[in-house]
């Protein structure tokens, strides 16, 4: 049921120098909006031998799709062992560059395959219909070191099921559960040491981004379109974090969102109307 989601363990073994292939645990759920507040929940074992969803998440994510992960070569780095120019204790929410970012195309009615690229630009056509009709959805998630250096990610597949539904309702093509957790799997393993260490209040943001990257002047969907994850080194969104009071802003001369209109997906208009 929905009251179930899954986060990735990625471990990392001092004596080896080595992180294993990323595995799964679970946990009952609790809202993301208490984690600065109680700590982390504790997870169940997992058996190796069972899949690496479990019968009852691959329920929540109503696909088969989801009930394994590929396989990666991972490199001998620790969660924290990156030199920023900022104490990890200090980490405001903003960009700050890493080692990569992943991205997959699709065209011709298929996706392609993960591709971990160095460079944080891209090449876009200036036809793409994420440019002319705002055709593009994100998602926001964060992964977390824990005490013992195991990296969670906190209920990726709830944030896989919002990006299928901002998709539909765009009419755009959706990524695939077991397409989305290996590109997160991916990204973060080979920028594992920007994860922020245990007790510095820090996550490492995963920002999933799908757009129309291929050239149309009709209203029509594109033919091309490209997803990408990149992630950053944060501390809290808000200074301080959930404990302590933010001042906020009531605007009534404008409606970030309309009755039928896109305001229950999580597409990138809406946030330009902020």
């Amino acid at each position: 049921t929905d009251s179930f989601n899954c986060w990735f363990l990625i471990k990392f073994d001092s004596s080896s120098k080595s992180i294993p292939v990323p595995q799964m645990k679970y946990l009952i759920a609790i809202p993301a909006v208490f984690l600065g507040l109680i700590g982390f929940p504790q997870c169940e074992s997992f058996n190796p031998s069972s899949p690496l969803l479990s019968s009852r998440v691959s329920q929540t994510a109503n696909s088969d799709r989801s009930t394994r992960l590929a396989s990666l070569a991972t490199p001998a780095k620790t969660p924290g062992s990156a030199k920023l120019d900022t104490p990890w204790e200090e980490l405001g929410f903003e960009f700050r560059p890493t080692n990569s970012h992943v991205s997959i195309t699709w065209k011709d009615g298929k996706w392609g395959k993960v591709e971990l690229v160095k460079d944080p630009y891209i090449n876009l056509h200036i036809g793409a219909t994420a440019l002319h009709y705002g055709q593009a959805c994100f998602e926001g998630l964060k992964a977390f070191c824990h005490e013992d250096g195991d990296v969670y990610v906190f209920r990726p597949d709830e944030n896989a099921k919002r990006m299928q539904r901002s998709c539909y309702r765009t009419m755009m093509p959706e990524l695939p559960y077991e397409l989305f957790f290996e590109a997160i799997q991916k990204v973060i393993v080979d920028n594992i040491e920007y994860v922020p260490p245990y007790g510095t209040n820090g996550s490492l943001y995963i920002r999933p981004l799908l757009f129309g990257s291929g050239p149309r002047i009709g209203l029509q969907p594109s033919e091309e379109y490209t997803f990408l994850i990149m992630v950053i080194p944060v501390g809290d969104y808000y200074k301080g974090g959930l404990s302590k009071p933010v001042n906020g802003v009531v605007i009534s001369e404008f409606d970030r969102a309309a009755p039928l209109g896109v305001g229950n997906v999580k597409v990138a208009g809406n946030y330009a109307a902020d």
